[in-house]
């Protein structure tokens, strides 16, 4: 009896045993399929998350490389308020935002279905300051960084996509309180209901947290992810919109015998672009964009402030020189400049009837320093025929210049002069008077005045042109190494030969010459973002541009010769005109 009873507490035992290690698998099962689950869901919403990222950095791209935008590179704010429970606008972005920003993701404006994270809520999103629209213009270029704080590191990213998970209890945590989310169906959502306490209150972000007080899965947008779209997207700009400018900064219109074969400005020799007065040099055919100013506006006739806030200023780069006038019936023409205008005195015959007022007749010619060094153009026939000059008709003026070979342009004024004024009663040799014409015919003195000055700031230097204002204001002249084939600079014959005197840029090609290395006659290359983590700007060629562009000679290149991946090249290049 006794053994039997031992029996059964040997086989109860066992039992316990076999019971034991029956539940020991189970929780071991269950934590295993726990542990697959949360992958399964992280890479559910990793899967997502990537989509909306690559969709973001398509969209920024796209609009860059829109003429009509006037802040390329800027990214959409969150979705707009009041689109949460309206099922015809939810996903779009909101038109401005305070930065930085923290809403939903702006699917519909980026052309997307709705996305949703694992636990189907929709993506959140944030915006770093400087990155999005707020009410006034953006400066973003490749020298501008992310301004968000991620994980303690500032300047990390210029957004953020977190799937925000499933509504939980939140425990307390540093500097964030105790909280139960919830999920309304209607109103503006709380972003404290989807994200947890760093990522919900806006100023600081974290990508990871306490198990028990964290469940947002976040995904960071860099520049290094959004720039390279945005300098594409620039360098096509640029040959689509600046490089008409240039083109057509010397030629057509009233730069007289030049439309044919234009000539392209000097360039400024390089150094730190935002400390550089930007003013073109002659026989500088390689450097920095000429882009120094001398008016508030263009064509305000406002002299610009310098100073060190504003290096590119110089009022007086353009100094005027060697007046001259001729006329139909004038005579002893002599002109100075002084007062800010140019004044001439000229003498005009009587006729045998006396000296009555009359007309004739003129143009004045004037020289202008520096024309070719620095972006001017003529003023406009409007303001010439406004400007008040002395003796001069309203109507019928003229005004063409030509560029010379040394950047300085000689402009010539036409119209008529009416003429009424003292001097001999009788003859004198300023009329050109001989005897016995001089006891017959009078001989009077008469002036004339010009304002000046008869040159403005091109379009291309202002900053609030509604049409080429992005490119000075997002400061890409800065980020911009600019070379011209001597041939096409003002000293040149307005010509180069392939391969020989045009600038040589390897592996370019276009879609009717599939081989063109050596037909540019002037190109500007973008430099990218640094790759090296140098600070810029700066005076280093080499800290700008990569591979054969860092010595800044021909040949270019629009790759490295050494095939080197992008990650060490990224040089984009624009080309100005081509052969």
């Amino acid at each position: 009896m006794r053994r039997r009873s031992q029996r059964g507490v040997a086989l109860i035992a066992l039992l316990a045993v076999i019971a034991l290690g029956a539940s020991w698998y189970m929780v071991k099962r269950l934590h295993a399929e726990s542990g697959l689950m949360t992958a399964v869901v992280r890479d559910r919403n990793a899967e997502v998350l990537n989509r909306a990222k690559q969709a973001l950095i398509g969209y920024v791209a796209n609009d860059a490389a829109d003429a009509a935008e006037n802040n390329p590179g800027r990214l959409p704010c969150p979705e707009a308020p009041g689109s949460f429970d309206n099922p015809s606008t939810e996903g779009t972005a909101a038109g401005t935002c305070t930065l930085p920003a923290v809403g939903r993701f702006p699917w519909r404006t980026l052309g997307l279905d709705k996305l949703v994270d694992a636990s189907g809520e929709p993506l959140w999103y944030v915006v770093s300051p400087g990155w999005a629209y707020s009410g006034s213009n953006l400066t973003i270029n490749s020298n501008t960084s992310g301004q968000l704080t991620v994980d303690g590191v500032a300047n990390d990213s210029v957004a953020l996509i977190i799937a925000p998970g499933p509504a939980f209890s939140v425990q307390s945590a540093a500097n964030c309180a105790a909280r139960n989310q919830t999920r309304p169906t209607s109103g503006t959502p709380d972003p404290g209901n989807y994200l947890e306490c760093q990522n919900a209150i806006g100023s600081t972000f974290v990508t990871t947290g306490p198990s028990g007080s964290f469940n947002d899965q976040v995904l960071r947008v860099t520049v290094a992810d959004v720039m390279p779209g945005i300098e594409a997207a620039i360098a096509d700009r640029i040959e689509r919109q600046i490089a008409p400018l240039l083109r057509s900064m010397y030629s057509g219109g009233s730069w007289s015998g030049s439309s044919s074969t234009p000539a392209l400005p000097f360039a400024a020799a390089f150094a730190d672009p935002s400390t550089s007065a930007m003013q073109g040099a002659s026989g500088t055919y390689q450097g920095l964009l000429p882009m120094v100013y001398s008016e508030t506006t263009p064509g305000s006739g406002v002299a610009c402030t310098a100073g060190p806030t504003a290096p590119r200023c110089n009022p007086t780069f353009n100094s005027w020189s060697n007046p001259s006038m001729s006329g139909g019936t004038t005579y002893s023409e002599s002109c100075t400049i002084s007062g800010g205008q140019i004044n001439c005195t000229f003498y005009y015959r009587c006729s045998l009837f006396g000296c009555a007022p009359g007309s004739t007749s003129f143009s004045v010619t004037v020289d202008a320093s520096n024309v070719g060094m620095a972006m001017r153009k003529l003023i406009p026939q409007a303001t010439l025929d406004a400007l008040a000059m002395t003796n001069v008709s309203a109507g019928g003026r003229s005004i063409s210049a030509v560029l010379g070979a040394s950047g300085t342009a000689t402009i010539t004024v036409g119209g008529t002069v009416n003429y009424s004024g003292s001097g001999l009663l009788f003859g004198s040799a300023s009329c050109g008077l001989i005897w016995p014409l001089t006891l017959i015919l009078g001989c009077k003195q008469s002036t004339l005045s010009i304002p000046l000055p008869l040159l403005q700031d091109h379009a291309l230097l202002d900053s609030t042109d509604p049409t080429y204002g992005w490119f000075v204001r997002n400061k890409w002249h800065e980020v911009a190494y600019y070379a011209v084939a001597p041939g096409f600079a003002p000293s040149g014959a307005k010509s180069c030969t392939t391969g020989g005197t045009c600038l040589t840029v390897n592996y370019h090609t276009d879609a009717s010459n599939m081989v063109d290395a050596g037909k540019q006659r002037a190109i500007v290359i973008l430099s990218g973002r640094s790759l090296t983590g140098t600070a810029r700007p700066n005076g280093t060629l080499s800290d700008w541009l990569e591979g054969a562009n860092a010595d800044g000679t021909s040949p270019f290149e629009v790759r490295s010769s050494a095939l080197l991946p992008n990650r060490t090249f990224n040089d984009r290049f624009a080309v100005l005109s081509s052969n």
